[in-house]
């Protein structure tokens, strides 16, 4: 699958307009400079077979090969189609799933994410023709204690809780699962109007702008452990059972992106390692890991060079590791950023050419 990956991107680049391909960068700390970012890398296209002037020896193979018609001129059989052709590509199907840290410090920097939302999604609408996307914001809050609210009169009196009368449902307290109704501090503290009826958005919602604020709106009350959530949103049991949390999120035609947005180490908290996040992005799109793009915005203090400041913590950054481990359909950026509209232009650009070289499982 990469042999046929990387032979496809080959040709694309030597069909580019200014003759070179595009590579991609798998971490950016610094403030990025345009609106996109790309660089140019350059690889040579070597024929599989070559010809060579005609010989007695080659003319007596060639006969050997072949059988006589009637008229005396030789038969080689049926001329080669040049094989199957270029891979279907995702025709513009593309899922996305975004964890985002509730930690009490996010607050700005999930307006950063909704703000840089609105040119991240015309980007790729202006890159397909027909952009059929699934968007799902992941439930990281840990589980809140309805019961206090029994007893009061309007609202709660203190977040997060849901409003008195406000009965949870199911999913809304499955770690992982779609959230609709992000509760507490900065939150949307209210039912998010999905146009699907699904815990997701589909192509088509009225709205996008605003749907989008809602479920990404996580609020400060919550958790971090964006890898362990990340793992078990495309788990077997939140998507594939009938009536699952998650059901029909995951399409086997679609690429997979992961936003996960944190401003902390993962500092080990969240379960399994960097390798085991990985192989579980990978396992979901059955083995596939060209069908999977992953976008990290984290702290960067472990980089000299990096825009929170040199801090390191004397321990491993999980979700730089976790980024390293996908590359180079990956991307780090720095959390202190003034603003992520280029991160996302950059995974839009390794949006579209994953894409084009997607073979659905």
């Amino acid at each position: 699958m990469r042999r046929l990956a990387l032979t496809i991107l080959t040709l694309a680049a030597c069909n580019d307009r200014d003759g070179q391909g595009s590579g991609f960068s798998t971490s950016i700390t610094t403030a990025p400079q345009s609106t996109s970012t790309s660089s140019s890398s350059s690889g040579e296209a070597s024929s599989s077979s070559t010809s060579s002037a005609g010989t007695s020896e080659g003319s007596t193979a060639a006969a050997s090969t072949g059988s006589t018609t009637a008229s005396g001129v030789p038969d080689f059989g049926m001329t080669p189609d040049g094989g199957d052709g270029p891979p279907p590509g995702c025709k513009g199907k593309v899922d996305f799933l975004f964890t985002i840290s509730g930690s009490w410090t996010m607050a700005p920097k999930q307006a950063r994410l909704k703000a840089s939302f609105p040119g991240f999604i015309d980007t790729l609408e202006s890159e397909f023709a027909d952009f059929d996307y699934h968007i799902l914001s992941a439930n990281t809050a840990p589980f809140w204690g309805y019961p206090s609210c029994a007893g009061c009169q309007d609202t709660c009196a203190e977040l997060p809780e849901f409003p008195c009368g406000v009965a949870p449902q199911p999913c809304d307290l499955v770690r992982g699962a779609g959230m609709t109704y992000p509760i507490g501090k900065d939150a949307s503290n209210k039912r998010c109007q999905l146009d699907s009826g699904l815990r997701y958005i589909t192509a088509g919602q009225p709205d996008l702008e605003d749907a989008f604020t809602c479920i990404a709106s996580m609020g400060t009350n919550g958790s971090d452990l964006v890898a362990q959530v990340t793992v078990a949103a495309l788990a077997e049991e939140l998507n594939e059972a009938p009536g699952a949390c998650n059901e029909g999120f995951l399409r086997d035609d679609a690429l997979l992106v992961v936003v996960a947005i944190q401003d902390t180490y993962d500092d080990q908290d969240s379960e399994g390692t960097p390798k085991d996040w990985r192989d579980a992005l990978v396992e979901a799109k059955g083995g596939d890991a060209d069908a999977v793009v992953l976008l990290v915005i984290s702290t960067d203090v472990d980089d000299p060079e990096g825009l929170c400041g040199y801090h390191p913590q004397g321990v491993e950054h999980e979700l730089r590791t976790w980024t390293e481990l996908m590359q180079p359909n990956a991307l780090f950026g720095s959390i202190c950023a003034p603003g992520y509209g280029d991160y996302f232009a950059t995974i839009a650009t390794m949006i579209k050419a994953q894409c084009d070289v997607f073979v659905p499982q």
